[in-house]
């Protein structure tokens, strides 16, 4: 099974540009898609817990990457993640559910601690990130998860620049395509293909994640609650992000 996840990844983006974005196209024609609408506060840390727990976000009970001023940890989060439940070889690469992101069974450093508002660092580590998991996908593990972040980095500090964003969506297209070499669409293999959240122009969101004003500069967009969702051989039904892990434990059981 492998999922495979872009932070703050639009269909507001995607489908006006299927024809861009090749890669994003071929899922949408071979696979089922929709959008899920977050019921819960649509920020990261608290959404992919939820993904890769199975439980809602007043069940895990984690809130963000920083609480009380003190930078969360893997032990802050009184929940199990799937793959700690599950009996099979798990490969799991930088699930931002803290900073710096969860790795599981490998090794991986983001540059800039997975939280860099720098062009030039995103696309280092976008690159070194896609190497790393093909790294990891040539070993064939049973269960594989990956997470890029580097969308939701941009988009918060350049979403007007809608040129740069667009080109950040091919870029993570050459991602998606690297990495659907590893998967047959012939096979009955489990695919996903999520964001935790949308995107949209700061404030249209129904709920604003972040100041305005940040160290790092003005923001310029900010998440939105409609999130991404592409799905292959994945029977149960995924409503809402928590159904996402209830989903791969009913795979492997």
């Amino acid at each position: 099974m492998k999922v495979l996840g872009i932070d703050a990844a639009t269909w507001d983006i995607i489908k006006p540009h299927r024809d861009e974005l090749p890669n994003f196209d071929k899922l949408m024609e071979e696979c089922e898609y929709k959008t899920v609408t977050v019921e819960e506060t649509p920020k990261s840390a608290p959404l992919w817990t939820s993904i890769f727990t199975g439980l809602r976000q007043e069940e895990h009970g984690h809130k963000d990457f920083v609480v009380d001023d003190e930078l969360q940890k893997r032990e802050d989060i009184d929940a199990e993640f799937v793959w700690e439940r599950l009996d099979v070889g798990s490969k799991i690469l930088q699930v931002p559910a803290v900073i710096p992101p969860i790795n599981y069974n490998t090794e991986y450093e983001p540059e800039g601690f997975g939280v860099s508002s720098d062009l030039e660092e995103l696309e280092a580590d976008r690159k070194k990130l896609l190497e790393k998991s093909k790294e990891v996908l040539e070993e064939d593990p049973e269960f594989f998860a990956v997470v890029f972040m580097q969308l939701d980095r941009v988009s918060h500090f350049y979403w007007n620049d809608k040129d740069l964003i667009l080109e950040w969506y091919r870029r993570m297209d050459e991602v998606l395509g690297e990495l659907l070499e590893y998967y047959d669409f012939d096979s009955d293999e489990p695919l996903i293909v999520l964001s935790d959240h949308g995107f949209a122009e700061f404030g249209e969101g129904r709920v604003q994640t972040l100041p305005e004003e940040t160290p790092h500069g003005t923001l310029e967009g900010d998440h939105h609650e409609d999130a991404v969702l592409i799905t292959n051989n994945v029977e149960p039904e995924i409503n809402q992000p928590e159904d996402v892990g209830k989903a791969i434990l009913s795979y492997f059981r």
